[in-house]
C-alpha cells in the first residue's frame, strides 16, 4: 500500500499517483479499511490506518460520508458513537416521516444516509473476517444494546450488553464458539 506524510504522520496514500483536486466527499485512502478490509481492528498496521482516519481530508456523518463505518472497523468506539449520534439526529424537518433524512448529498429521502447509519451500527456490534467473529469491537461501554445478528457460515450471534458488560450471549451453531473474539 502506498503511504505518504500528512500532518507529520505516516498515513495511507489515496492513490499511487498524486490525485487532482478532490471534488467529492470520499477519502479514497480509507478504502483499505472499508470496503476492502485490509486494515482494521485486530489486523497488522492498525496505527497506520488510525492515523490515516484521524488526518482524513473529508469529515462528516451525513449522506455519503463513511466516517462512522471507518471508525467502527478501526475499533474507535467514541468516534463511531459520535458519528452515529449526529447522523441519527439529522432529520429533514419538512418531512413527516422521521426516516426521511437529508437533503445531504442527494435529495430527500437520502437513502445513503440511512444505509451508512445501519452499516456503522452493525459494524460497531459485529465484524466477521477470515472466519473470525469479533463481537462488540467498537461498541461504546456506556451504551446498552440487545442484538441478534447473522454472521458467515449460517451463524447467529445474540447478546445483551448492559452496564459495560456482556450479560447474555449465545452463538449458533455452538461449534463457531472457537472462532469468537470478544
Amino acid at each position: 500500500m502506498p503511504a505518504m506524510d500528512r500532518d507529520g504522520k505516516k498515513v495511507l496514500a489515496p492513490a499511487e499517483l498524486p490525485l487532482p483536486d478532490r471534488t467529492n466527499f470520499e477519502n479514497p485512502e480509507l478504502y483499505a479499511v472499508f470496503p476492502f478490509r485490509i486494515f482494521g481492528a485486530g489486523k497488522p498496521d492498525l496505527q497506520l490506518a488510525v492515523d490515516t482516519f484521524q488526518t482524513r481530508v473529508q469529515r462528516g456523518a451525513n449522506g455519503w460520508f463513511q466516517d462512522d463505518t471507518h471508525a467502527a472497523f478501526l475499533g474507535l468506539a467514541a468516534e463511531a458513537r459520535d458519528c452515529i449520534a449526529s447522523r441519527a439526529q439529522n432529520k429533514h424537518k419538512e418531512s413527516r416521516f422521521p426516516g426521511f433524512w437529508g437533503p445531504n448529498s442527494d435529495r430527500v429521502p437520502d437513502q445513503d444516509h440511512g444505509g451508512n447509519l445501519l452499516m456503522a451500527l452493525q459494524t460497531m456490534l459485529l465484524q466477521a473476517d477470515n472466519g473470525q467473529i469479533h463481537v462488540l469491537p467498537a461498541w461504546p461501554k456506556d451504551w446498552a444494546v440487545e442484538f441478534k445478528l447473522h454472521a458467515p457460515k449460517n451463524t447467529t450471534v445474540e447478546g445483551v450488553f448492559r452496564g459495560g458488560q456482556l450479560v447474555n450471549f449465545k452463538i449458533t451453531p455452538e461449534q463457531r464458539q472457537k472462532n469468537l473474539r470478544l
